[in-house]
């Protein structure tokens, strides 16, 4: 198997949770080019909120953004992670405050 395909049969699962306006962890690593699950639980009463993927703080070009559920509610998101391993940046697009490092090894 070459070194591209192996990469590309990994997978990654992470839980995340958003509660008090603020999500249970500040940075989420991932292989790259692999197949992510993310395992979101908005445990915010009647609040929406998000997890989106982007290159850096600035938003402005998103990996991943994930459909807006308003909690308490779980959803399950899936996507594939850059190839080019470094640090990325996750948030809540409702809540901008709301976020982290998303990081590609």
């Amino acid at each position: 198997m070459t070194p591209e395909a192996a990469r590309a049969a990994e997978r990654a699962t992470v839980a995340i949770a958003a509660e008090n306006f603020g999500f249970s962890t500040e940075a989420i690593t991932v292989p790259a080019g692999a197949e992510v699950t993310i395992e979101f639980d908005n445990r915010d009463d009647g609040v929406p909120h998000n997890v989106a993927v982007y290159t850096d703080s600035s938003a402005a070009e998103a990996i991943f953004v994930g459909e807006i559920v308003t909690g308490p509610t779980r959803t399950t998101y899936i996507f594939t992670a850059p190839e080019t391993p470094g640090n990325y940046f996750f948030r809540c697009d409702v809540h901008p405050s709301m976020h982290g490092a998303f990081i590609v090894a």
